[in-house]
């Protein structure tokens, strides 16, 4: 039997829809952005390794801007201004263009997010994507953080899917890595150049802008 065309895709928001670029913007840093969403994601692990009670997503982004800060020696003045960026970011160059492809071939596009449900929908809203994307789903409701596999059990289980008929776009390798151990195919888009950990299965699909990954999924898909 012939294995089922995708017919969701997932979507990653932070960093892959949003530019956290202008994180940095209070000491005129902004590679300080993907610093930032790195270290948050590190103690996001962290906890759910663990199987801590699940914080927000957004306490480990004020945490990792006062990590990043104080190991780049800069004015720790800036973290208010720099929190309250980031939760507001931009949409990543191309990304209406990217949605707008996908949706028009006939594939439905969901938020999976670290943000959580709420989090993530005001984030798309800020940033303009919202009126592409038919839900979020957050890490809140299993109280732990992508890339755990009960998170993608729960996205599967709310879209009421096989893992074969969703694919996963994001730019980070460790949720991509997270989504093919649940059986889901995967889209990475590097935003850049940039290497992939040989201790990951590759992606299906790979590119290195939004749109790029876009064509790759609607061809994967067969539309």
């Amino acid at each position: 039997m012939a294995t089922p065309a995708p017919r969701i895709v997932l979507l990653d928001v932070n960093g892959t829809l949003t530019d956290p670029a202008p994180i940095g913007a209070p000491w005129g840093r902004p590679e300080l952005g993907s610093l930032v969403l790195e270290s948050a994601v590190d103690t996001a692990m962290v906890d759910a390794l663990l199987q801590t009670a699940a914080r927000p997503f957004s306490d480990h982004i004020r945490a990792a801007i006062a990590v990043v800060v104080a190991g780049a020696g800069l004015d720790p003045a800036g973290i208010d201004a720099a929190a309250a960026t980031a939760a507001g970011l931009p949409a990543r160059p191309g990304a209406d263009d990217a949605l707008t492809a996908l949706t028009g071939s006939g594939l439905r596009a969901v938020a999976l997010t670290n943000s959580g449900a709420q989090g993530g929908a005001a984030t798309l809203r800020h940033c303009g994507l919202a009126p592409y994307v038919e839900r979020v789903i957050g890490v809140d409701a299993v109280r732990t953080f992508k890339p755990h596999p009960s998170v993608y059990a729960h996205a599967l289980r709310e879209l009421e899917a096989t893992p074969a008929e969703v694919v996963l776009l994001a730019t980070h390798p460790w949720d991509l890595a997270g989504a093919a151990h649940a059986g889901i195919r995967t889209a990475w888009v590097t935003h850049g150049t940039r290497g992939w950990p040989d201790v990951f299965p590759l992606p299906d699909v790979r590119g290195e802008t939004l749109l790029d990954v876009a064509h790759g999924v609607i061809e994967v898909a067969g539309l």
